[in-house]
């Protein structure tokens, strides 16, 4: 009977913080969902741009080598290689800076010379090593192509093959790889500060006092955004200079890094204050916190490459969240060496997703707590 009577008390402490429950058994079912949602429900498709020299002798192969391609596939069947025809080396080497695409198949001249003549053929191909797509997407490149191969020639070789890897990609390490995540990992844990410091302004009333002396909101915003900002900042500041100290190196300006991140914390900051707007105290920032920051943690490519599901043409899901062009934007600086017009796209949609959450922030935080209070 004492059992029962402890089960009972349990049960109605749990229903009480019920913020903490409703966490614990929706986890995992929204992630579930939201990880569907990014990869439409499938498996990693790797993007290959196929570029031939010579098209004419080329020909007789080519839609072969196509089906070929295509045909490396998953056990469900679905296929692993998404290929794209191209004339545009530069263009193509473009995508694949801006991580939309992952190799580029390049079919030289001697090429179909040597199948007729049983020969092994060479082929190049262009990627970046520090994109952990690209060893994959390579991998299930060279099996549609050997399966053409072994129609003309069973000698050993079969083939040969040259990496030409881009930017210093090759050259960075395991560790360099991973850091660049790292550094906007460290920005994303900002949305748990952020958001303290303006729920506890509503918590213990000092919104009210704040109120009565007529503070405008852009005076109460501004204030704790410069100051977030500025541990935003620090924040940064010391993951990079323990980066650097370990080993870690940048082909860019320290000061474009600077400014990625500074815009990103603004962001974070934007996403912070609708989190905020749907939260009473403390404890329920704490608990329903874990849903943006894990969502911006692991659905950015912060920390894990995802497949883009474009809904339409350029444009992902995972481009609705800020960390996602911060990251491409760094990986460009770092293993490229990129000036501020490379990574102009990357900033104008930080601005652009910016503006957009500090406006649905704002118009959010004077409904349900400047207005209430």
């Amino acid at each position: 009977m004492r059992m029962l009577a402890i089960i009972k008390k349990a049960l109605i402490m749990q229903m009480r913080d019920y913020w903490a429950l409703l966490l614990t058994i929706s986890a995992a079912p929204f992630f579930v969902f939201i990880y569907y949602a990014m990869t439409s429900g499938g498996s990693t498709t790797y993007s290959v741009h196929l570029f031939y020299q010579n098209t004419e002798k080329i020909e007789t192969y080519k839609e072969q080598l196509i089906n070929n391609l295509k045909s490396v596939s998953y056990s469900n069947g679905k296929s692993t290689l998404e290929i794209t025809e191209t004339t545009d080396t530069a263009a193509a080497k473009q995508l694949i800076r801006d991580r939309k695409a992952d190799v580029l198949l390049y079919i030289p001249e001697g090429f179909s010379d040597s199948l007729k003549a049983g020969r092994a053929p060479e082929f190049l191909v262009f990627g970046e090593a520090s994109n952990p797509k690209y060893s994959i997407g390579l991998i299930f490149t060279i099996s549609g192509v050997e399966e053409l191969v072994k129609q003309f020639s069973e000698k050993e070789p079969l083939y040969t093959f040259r990496e030409e890897f881009m930017g210093n990609s090759e050259a960075r390490s395991e560790f360099e790889v991973y850091v660049p995540g790292i550094f906007v990992f460290s920005i994303i844990m900002l949305i748990l500060s952020a958001s303290l410091i303006f729920i506890r302004d509503v918590e213990d009333r000092t919104m009210l006092r704040l109120k009565i002396s007529r503070m405008t909101v852009f005076d109460y915003l501004l204030g704790n955004t410069v100051v977030q900002w500025g541990v935003g900042i620090v924040s940064f500041i010391l993951t990079y200079v323990l980066a650097i100290m370990l080993g870690f190196t940048s082909q860019g300006p320290i000061w474009l890094v600077l400014l990625v991140c500074s815009v990103t914390i603004l962001s974070i900051i934007a996403i912070s204050l609708i989190l905020v707007a749907f939260c009473k105290n403390a404890g329920m920032v704490m608990i329903l916190g874990n849903f943006p920051l894990f969502i911006l943690m692991f659905f950015s490519g912060a920390m894990i490459p995802l497949p883009r599901n474009e809904l339409i043409a350029g444009f992902a899901l995972n481009d609705l969240l800020p960390p996602t062009h911060a990251v491409i934007a760094l990986n460009k600086i770092f293993t490229y060496g990129a000036g501020f017009s490379d990574i102009l796209y990357e900033l104008a949609m930080l601005l652009i997703l910016t503006m957009v959450y500090f406006a649905c922030g704002i118009v959010l935080f004077k409904k349900n707590h400047l207005k209430a209070a």
